[in-house]
């Protein structure tokens, strides 16, 4: 009679600890799998240099700029006006 009720205790603990870790052992994996691919901005690809044509071009980055523009969007350097 005794074995029977400690088989079922050590049952129930089995699967009580597959019910409340299974899904937080799961969520943890999906959250490390989901910022595991994402890449920092200081890793971004730059923006290539691209000579102008009649244009202007940042003086700090090389990229190109258009009339009316008070900072480079690349890199951020206040551009000199004239």
């Amino acid at each position: 009679m005794m074995s029977g009720g400690i088989f079922m205790m050590g049952f129930g603990l089995i699967a009580l600890l597959l019910v409340v870790t299974l899904p937080i052992v799961l969520i943890a994996v999906l959250i490390w799998a989901s910022t595991r691919n994402e890449r920092p901005l200081s890793q971004a690809p730059a923006i290539p240099y691209m000579p102008t044509v009649g244009g202007r071009a940042c003086s700090h980055c090389g990229a190109t700029l258009q009339t009316g523009w008070s900072h480079c969007p690349q890199c951020g350097t206040p551009i000199e006006k004239g």
